[in-house]
C-alpha cells in the first residue's frame, strides 16, 4: 500500500510537472471541457428541478397529482378556473375526502389569485403567491418545517385568521427574525398571525413557482379562491376550482384508487352539475405522481428535451476537441515516451500518468462546469420566472460526475493506442520529430473535424431556426397599440362591497389622469396578454349559440371599464364603447368584436342581446385584437362593463402615456400610495412586455439555442485552427521545400484555407441529415415557421463556412510568411 501511495504521488507529480510546462494545453482543454460540462449540467439541473426531482416531503413517491381523465375539463353546465383537468368542484372533494379507505389523505389548494397577491409586512406593501388550503395540508404531505407548525383540521373548520409562510418568505420579508412566530401578515388587508415557516427545500406543489405562504381554506370575499369575489367555495357548488393533491395509502396503486373510488366521483359530480350523460361527459379520475413543478410538463418539457439533446452536441464537440489537443499533443511527445521506455520505464507507469492527466483536466473542467451552471441556473431561474430555484443538486452531482469520470477514462485511453505501437528505434532517429504528418493521422483528425462540423452545422441550423420563429412571434399584429400602454394589479384593501370598489376605482382613475404625461386611464379584469380569460357558452336573443357544426359556441368575454378601448388603442367600428354610465342599475350594455359581429350577427349586431332576463344590449362593436396571448386564433369576444359585473378583488389597470410608459411607473406609484399607502403595484409592465411574456418559452429557448450555436462555433474554430495550426507546424519542411521550387505565398494560404474548407465541406455533407433529423425535432416549438425553412438553413450553412475561413486565417498566414532557407534549415 505504501509503494502504491509512493508511486501515485511521484506520478502525480511528474504529470504536475508536464502539465505546468504546457499550461495553455492546460488550459485551453479545461475551458474547453468546462464549457461543454457546464452547458449540460446546467440545462439537465433545469430539467431535473421542473420535470424529475421528488417533492421534499415524506414517502413523496406516494403523492399524487388528482386529475381528470378522458372528459378534459369540468361537467357541462357548470364553471370552471384554473387548469382544466386538475380542478374539481368543493363537493367533489368533500365527498372523496371520506374514503380513507383509499387516502391517508386528501389535500386542497386552491390559489388565492391568477398571480401573486398584496401582501404587507409593516408598512410594506408587496406582492406574494398564496394558497388557501386544507387543514391536512402540511401533515398530508408530510412537509418538513423549519420552525412553528403546520395548519390543522380546526383551522380549516373555523376558517381561521392563521398562516404558515415560506422560508423565503421569512428570510426577504422578515429578515430571518427569529421571533416571526405570532407576527402579523396582512393579506388584501386581512390580518393573519403568522404559525410556522416550512424548510427551505419546500415550496409547495403550485403551478409554475413557488408558494409564499398558506392560508386555511377560507369564507371571506377579500380572500376568496383565484381572486373571484363572485363565486365561493362553500357557496358555488358549480364551480369547478379546486386543484387536489393525494397521498394513498400503502399497498394502494393510483389503478385500483380509480377503480375504487369512480362511483363516488361520479355521485359527487352530478351532486355539483346535476344529471350527466356519460356519452357526453366520459370523465374518470386519474392519478399522476408529483414530480418537479405542476404544470412544468406542459409548458416547458418538450423545450428542455430538445434542449438535453442540443447540449449533448455540445459536450460531444467539446470531448472531440481535447481528444484532438491530447492526441497532438501525445503525438509531439512521442520522442519523450520512447526515450522513457528505452531508460526503463514501462507502459502502465506510462498508462497510469496518462489517466492521472485526463482525471486532473477532467477534474478542473468539471469544476469549472459545475460554477458556470449554477449562474446559468440563476439566470435561468430569473428569465423564466421560476421561484422554486433549478440550482444543480445530489442527483445532478451524480449525473456530472458520472459524465466526468466516463470522459477521463476516454482521455486516458486515448494516448494508449498510439503508445503501444511505438517503434524505439524509428521514434529515437535524430530529426524524428519534425517529420510530417501520416495519412492516417491526416485521416483521423480529418474525420473528427467533420464531425465536429457537422455538429456545429446541426447546432447552427437549430439556432437559426429558433431565431426567425422569435421574430415571428414579434413581428404578429395585436390588434392594439401596446407600446405605450403601462398595466399593473391593485386589490383594494378592506373593501367589502362593490360600491365600496367602486368609489376606491373611480377616485384611482380620476388621481391617474392627472398624473403629467398619462393621456387616458381605464380598467379591466384580465389584462391582454397574461394567458388567463374568461370564456364559455352564451345565449343570443335567448337562444343558445352554437357552431355550423351543432357545438356549443366557445365565446372569449372579459369586464372593462370606461375608455377602456381608446386606452389600449383598439378601434371602434360601430356604435359606442362603456361609458361612466353603465352602472350597477343602469341598463346592461355589452361591446362584441369584430369576428362576433361577422360570424354570428352578419346583418348588424347593435341592438342584439347577449344572455337572458334581460340580457346585455349590444351597443357597439370594436376590432379584434389578441386576448390570452399573441398565436390563438381571433375568437369571438364579449366585452361587459366592470362595473356592472362587480368591482371587488385584483383589477388591472391600463394607462396610455404620450411617451415611454415605464418613465411614468414612480409617479403612479406616487398616485396609488396617495389613495391607499397600503396598496402594492402588482407586476407593472407594458402591454407589449405582457404579450411577450405569452412567447416566453419560446424566447428563452432561442436565446439557449443561439448560446449553444456560438458555443459550438467557438469550439469547432478552436479545433480547426489548433488541428491547422499543428499541421503547418509538421509541415514546415514541406512547405519550405514548395516556397523553395517558386511556390508563391498566395497558393500557399490557398492550400491551407483548402484543407480547412475540405474539412468543414465533409463536415456539412455529415450534418446534412442531422440537421433535417434536428430541424423536425424542432418542429414544436417553431411559430409559422417550415422546420426546412431555406433561409435559416442557408444562414447556417455560410456561418459554419465561415468559421471554417476564420479559423484558418492565422494558420494560412503563418505558413505562407515562413522563411523557406530558414525552415530547410531546421529541419
Amino acid at each position: 500500500m505504501g509503494a502504491a501511495m509512493s508511486g501515485f504521488l511521484r506520478d502525480l507529480r511528474i504529470v504536475l510537472r508536464q502539465l505546468g510546462r504546457a499550461p495553455l494545453f492546460a488550459l485551453a482543454a479545461v475551458i474547453t471541457l468546462g464549457l461543454g460540462i457546464g452547458a449540460n449540467t446546467a440545462i439537465f439541473s433545469t430539467l431535473d428541478a421542473l420535470l424529475l426531482r421528488m417533492l421534499p416531503v415524506r414517502d413523496a413517491g406516494h403523492v399524487y397529482t388528482v386529475t381528470l381523465e378522458h372528459g378534459g375539463t369540468q361537467p357541462p353546465n357548470t364553471s370552471g378556473t384554473g387548469f382544466g383537468n386538475t380542478s374539481f368542484a368543493f363537493p367533489v372533494f368533500e365527498r372523496l375526502r371520506e374514503r380513507t379507505d383509499v387516502f391517508d389523505a386528501l389535500i386542497a389548494h386552491v390559489p388565492l389569485g391568477g398571480g401573486k397577491v398584496a401582501v404587507r409586512v409593516g408598512d410594506t406593501p408587496d406582492e406574494r403567491a398564496g394558497e388557501e388550503v386544507s387543514g391536512n395540508y402540511f401533515s398530508g404531505l408530510g412537509a418538513p418545517m423549519e420552525s412553528g407548525r403546520g395548519l390543522t383540521d380546526d383551522e380549516e373548520r373555523t376558517h381561521a385568521q392563521v398562516a404558515v409562510i415560506s422560508d423565503r418568505f421569512w428570510q426577504e420579508a422578515f429578515g430571518g427574525a427569529p421571533d416571526v412566530i405570532g407576527r402579523t401578515l396582512f393579506v388584501k388587508g386581512v390580518p393573519l398571525t403568522v404559525v410556522g415557516v416550512t424548510a427551505p427545500a419546500f415550496h409547495g406543489v403550485s403551478y409554475l413557482g413557488g408558494v409564499d405562504f398558506w392560508i386555511p381554506l377560507q369564507t371571506r370575499p377579500e380572500l376568496a379562491a383565484w381572486g373571484d369575489t363572485k363565486e365561493s367555495l362553500y357557496g358555488s357548488p358549480k364551480w369547478w376550482a379546486v386543484p387536489m393533491v393525494a397521498r394513498l395509502r400503502a399497498g394502494m396503486t393510483p389503478v385500483a384508487a380509480v377503480h375504487a373510488l369512480q362511483a363516488s366521483f361520479w355521485q359527487a359530480s352530478e351532486e355539483s352539475a346535476g344529471k350527466l350523460d356519460r356519452a357526453k361527459w366520459p370523465a374518470t379520475l386519474g392519478f399522476t405522481a408529483v414530480r418537479g413543478v405542476l404544470g412544468a410538463e406542459g409548458r416547458y418539457g418538450p423545450a428542455l428535451r430538445i434542449m438535453m439533446t442540443l447540449v449533448a452536441l455540445v459536450l460531444l464537440i467539446a470531448c472531440t476537441n481535447v481528444a484532438l489537443l491530447i492526441t497532438a499533443r501525445n503525438h509531439a511527445r512521442r520522442r519523450e515516451f520512447a526515450v522513457r521506455l528505452a531508460l526503463g520505464a514501462n507502459s502502465q507507469q506510462l498508462l497510469r500518468q496518462f489517466l492521472i492527466e485526463s482525471v486532473l483536466l477532467v477534474g478542473a473542467g468539471s469544476l469549472l462546469g459545475w460554477a458556470l451552471a449554477m449562474m446559468v441556473t440563476h439566470a435561468l431561474a430569473v428569465w423564466a420566472h421560476i421561484e422554486t430555484g433549478l440550482a444543480p443538486d445530489s442527483a445532478v452531482l451524480g449525473v456530472t460526475l458520472l459524465v466526468a469520470t466516463v470522459t477521463a477514462l476516454v482521455f486516458g485511453l486515448v494516448p494508449l493506442r498510439g503508445m503501444l505501437r511505438l517503434d524505439l528505434d524509428d521514434e529515437l532517429k535524430a530529426g524524428r520529430q519534425m517529420s510530417g504528418v501520416s495519412r492516417a493521422q491526416t485521416f483521423a483528425g480529418n474525420a473528427a473535424m467533420a464531425v465536429q462540423v457537422a455538429l456545429c452545422f446541426t447546432l447552427l441550423t437549430a439556432s437559426a431556426l429558433a431565431v426567425r420563429s422569435l421574430l415571428h412571434f414579434e413581428e404578429r399584429d395585436l390588434g392594439m397599440d401596446a407600446q405605450r400602454v403601462l398595466v399593473f394589479d391593485v386589490t383594494p384593501q378592506q373593501v367589502t362591497t362593490d360600491t365600496q370598489a367602486l368609489g376606491f376605482y373611480t377616485r384611482l382613475m380620476q388621481r391617474l389622469e392627472g398624473v403629467p404625461g398619462v393621456e387616458s386611464a381605464s380598467l379591466v379584469r384580465f389584462r391582454p396578454g397574461s394567458s388567463w380569460l374568461m370564456s364559455g357558452g352564451i345565449h343570443l336573443d335567448g337562444v343558445l349559440l352554437h357552431e355550423a357544426s351543432g357545438a356549443k359556441a366557445g365565446i372569449s368575454a372579459n369586464d372593462v371599464g370606461p375608455g377602456y378601448f381608446s386606452t389600449m388603442g383598439i378601434g371602434l367600428l360601430q356604435g359606442r364603447s362603456i361609458e361612466e354610465g353603465d352602472r350597477d342599475g343602469a341598463p346592461l350594455v355589452a361591446v362584441v368584436n369584430e369576428e362576433f359581429a361577422q360570424r354570428y350577427l352578419k346583418n348588424g349586431a347593435l341592438g342584439h342581446r347577449i344572455d337572458q332576463d334581460p340580457g346585455y344590449l349590444i351597443v357597439g362593436v370594436v376590432k379584434d385584437s389578441k386576448y390570452k396571448n399573441v398565436t390563438e386564433n381571433t375568437r369571438p369576444t364579449v366585452y361587459y362593463s366592470l362595473a356592472q359585473r362587480g368591482m371587488m378583488g385584483q383589477v388591472t389597470v391600463a394607462v396610455r402615456a404620450g411617451g415611454n410608459p415605464m418613465a411614468l411607473l414612480p409617479d403612479v406609484s406616487r398616485a396609488v400610495r396617495e389613495i391607499d399607502p397600503s396598496i402594492p403595484l402588482q407586476k407593472p409592465m407594458t402591454e407589449e412586455t405582457q404579450f411577450a411574456e405569452s412567447y416566453l418559452v419560446p424566447r428563452l429557448f432561442s436565446r439557449l439555442a443561439v448560446g449553444f450555436g456560438l458555443l459550438a462555433a467557438v469550439l469547432v474554430a478552436t479545433g480547426l485552427y489548433g488541428t491547422l495550426a499543428y499541421r503547418v507546424q509538421r509541415r514546415r519542411a514541406e512547405i519550405g521545400v514548395r516556397m523553395a521550387l517558386g511556390a508563391e505565398r498566395g497558393r500557399i494560404v490557398v492550400m491551407v484555407l483548402g484543407e480547412s474548407l475540405r474539412m468543414a465541406g465533409g463536415g456539412l455533407l455529415l450534418g446534412a441529415p442531422l440537421c433535417v433529423m434536428i430541424a423536425h425535432l424542432l418542429r414544436s416549438q417553431l411559430y409559422q415557421l417550415d422546420p426546412l425553412d431555406p433561409f435559416s438553413l442557408s444562414v447556417a450553412l455560410c456561418l459554419t463556412v465561415l468559421v471554417a475561413v476564420l479559423a484558418a486565417l492565422v494558420p494560412a498566414r503563418r505558413a505562407a510568411s515562413l522563411d523557406p532557407m530558414e525552415a530547410l534549415r531546421v529541419e
